[in-house]
């Protein structure tokens, strides 16, 4: 049980219920999955030879890593088009540096949207400085602009919320954040600590963070800092955060898009290690000598000076009577097909595996991860409404009105590829007058063919025509008398016959 300034790091009992899973996750992702393999050298009399053994043993297994391929997928589907958004020009520093470190905001909603797409849990907070305390300068330099503070599964540590009306609102929330330090001559060494962020309404409705700083010995550092961020136009007693979720964004922790696939991938994993093992020690010939009774030790040294060799080129002498014969493991593919088996699981789930061996047609893939892309949707939706939420209130914090401030994510997340064919009918309509030409602008950004707006390509068009028909065809040289001159021999009327005819 903590005491004392220790108890601002209390963790909220769902915290607890799935930290686990997160964990997972993350090995996964980043195919640190050792921990997950069995200790076969557990059961060695020696725990030298076992801790030798596990380790061949670990170092035989392949991580087929299906789980980051899919979320590198996932993502890339929803960032293959830039979002859309409408925001007042005091806010378009948020595209170039959006976090106050020189992110951008587009780079950080793809960062928030890969760690939703795998844990399906994160915060977004923004922050707004202590102006109180600002120097002039600061505040010219453009240093005291709101910024979007994103905050992982594991970071955000506990809340608490209160009913207000018919909704409930955030009361308390409590944030981790790494920090480093210097507390020796050296200027080089440099040592991390955690602080805990703590954000509430105090009891006058003001909202209010206070910072506990501990080193890396656990001891607080420099007290509770205590303040007040000037917050303008946000509602009295509203802490600017929002938690973004795989399901939704309420407080409640979403279940980890990518767990099932992690499980798989570890069941992979294992299935990997012990195939390589069972390859290494029984897949190769066991030399079997049985000795004649005839010959003794001193004779058999004898017979084979150069020791027990066997091949091609070399004999062995094993006394009259005697046999020497080779062993080897029946063929079975029982590890293989548990590998091939957990792949397979892993495409229907919507891993996006290569398989040379399959040929699937680009509507099939989108109706086999039908599935996954309602998950990709919902996600897509969570994380634009958090990023909107948190736009509005840097508009408020900078005194700006919210009406008219938009953000969505792409949600077309497959290209809807047009033919040529389909792009001559798609003319044809346009000339005869039976759909509109942005009709037909839409349906060429479908298909990857342009991504210019509307806008854009009319000002395209208007500040470069197509040229226009090629004139009367210029004669060189001279002409002759009678060119003009009606054909006598036919009476004069053979123009005017087929002109006729």
């Amino acid at each position: 049980m903590t005491t004392g300034f220790d108890t601002v790091k209390t963790q909220h009992r769902d915290y607890i219920a799935n930290y686990g899973k997160w964990e997972k996750v993350r090995h996964a992702v980043a195919g640190d999955m050792t921990k997950y393999l069995r200790n076969v050298g557990a059961n060695e009399d020696d725990p030298v030879y076992g801790a030798l053994r596990q380790k061949e043993y670990a170092d035989g297994a392949i991580v087929y890593n299906f789980t980051k391929r899919t979320l590198s997928g996932m993502v890339g589907s929803v960032m293959r088009k830039d979002p859309e958004q409408e925001i007042p020009d005091a806010l378009k520093y948020l595209l170039e540096d959006a976090d106050g470190s020189g992110v951008g905001l587009w780079q950080h909603v793809q960062d928030t949207l890969m760690e939703i797409d795998s844990v399906g849990r994160g915060g977004l907070l923004v922050d707004a400085p202590a102006v109180d305390i600002a120097t002039m300068a600061q505040q010219n330099a453009g240093q005291l602009n709101p910024i979007i503070a994103f905050y992982t599964a594991e970071n955000v540590v506990n809340w608490k919320l209160k009913r207000v009306g018919s909704v409930n609102k955030f009361q308390m929330v409590v944030l981790r954040e790494p920090y480093e330090y210097n507390d020796s001559p050296d200027e080089f060494s440099t040592l991390q600590g955690e602080q805990y962020r703590v954000l509430d309404v105090d009891d006058n409705g003001n909202y209010r963070q206070r910072v506990y700083k501990f080193d890396n010995g656990g001891t607080l550092q420099d007290g509770v800092q205590e303040f007040f961020p000037q917050l303008n136009g946000v509602p009295k007693g509203e802490i600017p955060f929002t938690f973004v979720g795989a399901s939704n964004n309420d407080s409640t922790v979403d279940d980890a898009p990518l767990l099932p696939l992690t499980d798989l991938q570890i069941g992979h994993f294992r299935n990997s290690a012990d195939n390589e093992e069972n390859l290494f020690v029984v897949s190769q010939a066991m030399l079997v000598i049985a000795p004649s009774e005839k010959i003794g030790p001193e004779q058999w040294i004898a017979l084979n000076p150069n020791g027990v060799k066997f091949g091609a080129r070399r004999g062995l002498n094993v006394g009259s009577g005697g046999d020497a014969k080779l062993i080897q493991a029946q063929a079975t593919n029982a590890l293989d097909l548990a590998l091939s088996k957990k792949e397979q699981q892993a495409v229907q789930i919507g891993a996006q595996l290569i398989t040379p061996t399959q040929q699937v047609t680009a509507e099939s893939a989108r109706l086999q991860r039908g599935a996954d892309t309602s998950v990709m949707a919902t996600i897509a939706r969570n994380v634009s409404k958090a990023y909107e939420d948190c736009l509005k209130w840097v508009a408020q914090m900078k005194g700006l009105p919210t009406t008219g401030i938009e953000f969505k994510l792409n949600m077309e997340f497959f290209l809807q590829q047009m033919t040529p064919q389909e792009a001559q009918q798609w003319m044809a309509m346009v000339q005869a007058g039976y759909v509109p030409t942005e009709a037909m602008w839409e349906a060429m950004r479908r298909g990857g063919w342009t991504n210019w707006t509307n806008a854009e390509m009319k000002e395209k068009i208007e500040n470069n025509p197509l040229p226009l028909p090629a004139g009367p065809a210029q004669v060189t040289g001279e002409i002759p008398a009678n060119a003009n001159q009606p054909d006598q021999q036919n009476g004069g009327n053979a123009n005017d016959q087929q002109a006729q005819q």
